[in-house]
């Protein structure tokens, strides 16, 4: 845990806040009947960020940068969140009420406001935040999530030197911005239930771009169009496999990719590729370079990864299903 690293380091008040994020390799014994793909796991990985601030002033003023931001990333694949906000006891709804307010103002809806009864347990954070989604089956489920810890400082021995030199124990964020790594994708599948045309963002898409030759004359083609594309830093395959180009149009369909790229006689004489596109639900003739452009484009921002597995689509294992 980065709690316990940063008990070891000399702090002073002049490099907070900041923040040390971790990707937490996660663990919590489920029943066996309680566990679901994707959402309630008993092994997941946790995006974890710890912000550290000086006071609660600071802490609260961060908090809304990070709700800001969890807000902006559901919006990228065209989602909302419905707040669920939890407080320790009705004297903290007290003193943090503005804070939830601007919670609902900055929405524009209601939130859901749970405050604890005050009982002397004491709770190490003061208020959480857990960002839902309503999914395809009308089941609220907890992605994102942010809170202000004003207990493990001292837990952990995390102090920082202060200006007026005394030590002080810093308040702490805990955020995960886009939930576990699992959750985000039962979001990323979720939202597809809802599509005409169930899609995957084109960054997280296993397969990026199929290329499919007309005619076995225009394989080489195939290949080449797959090497450019790869070197650009996409995941591209070819259908290789002696299926017809409506059966393998077909197949690349049912496996969501984004960009069918067709090449037959024509293409490869100019050098271009003819794209079925399955989110816009079109079909156009790109030029090599038009359709980097595009694919970069649409994949700005977010990490690149290599393909895994074979570039073609007659080495891949075969799936049947009885």
């Amino acid at each position: 845990s980065d709690l316990s690293m940063i008990k070891d380091w000399q702090l002073s008040y002049k490099v907070l806040p900041f923040g040390a994020f971790e990707i937490a390799d996660s663990y919590r014994f489920e029943q066996s009947g309680e566990v679901e793909l994707c959402f309630r796991l008993r092994r997941f990985f946790m995006p974890d960020l710890h912000i550290f601030t000086r006071n609660i002033v600071e802490a609260k003023d961060w908090f809304m940068k990070v709700h800001r931001k969890i807000m902006e990333e559901a919006s990228k694949i065209g989602r909302t969140y419905e707040l669920l906000v939890n407080v320790v006891n009705p004297m903290e709804y007290s003193s943090n009420r503005e804070l939830i307010l601007s919670l609902a103002r900055d929405i524009g809806k209601p939130v859901l406001v749970c405050i604890y009864p005050a009982t002397g347990l004491n709770y190490y954070w003061t208020v959480n935040v857990e960002y839902m989604i309503i999914d395809f089956f009308n089941r609220p489920r907890e992605i994102a999530t942010v809170q202000i810890d004003v207990g493990n400082a001292e837990r952990f021995g995390i102090k920082y030197m202060g200006e007026d030199g005394l030590e002080h124990y810093p308040i702490i964020l805990h955020t995960a911005i886009i939930g576990g790594i699992e959750r985000y994708i039962y979001m990323l599948f979720d939202t597809a239930l809802r599509m005409k045309k169930p899609t995957l963002p084109l960054w997280v898409s296993p397969v990026q771009v199929r290329v499919i030759p007309v005619d076995q004359r225009n394989i080489n083609y195939a290949f080449k169009v797959c090497e450019y594309l790869e070197g650009q830093g996409f995941r591209v395959d070819v259908d290789d496999t002696n299926r017809s180009m409506s059966r393998k149009i077909v197949d690349a369909e049912k496996e969501w990719i984004p960009y069918i790229a067709v090449v037959g006689d024509m293409e490869e004489a100019e050098g271009k590729v003819n794209v079925r596109r399955r989110v816009q639900g079109d079909q156009r003739v790109y030029s090599l370079e038009e359709l980097v452009s595009e694919l970069n484009s649409a994949c700005s921002g977010y990490p690149r990864r290599p393909r895994y597995f074979p570039n073609t689509v007659s080495k891949r294992p075969g799936f049947i299903v009885y």
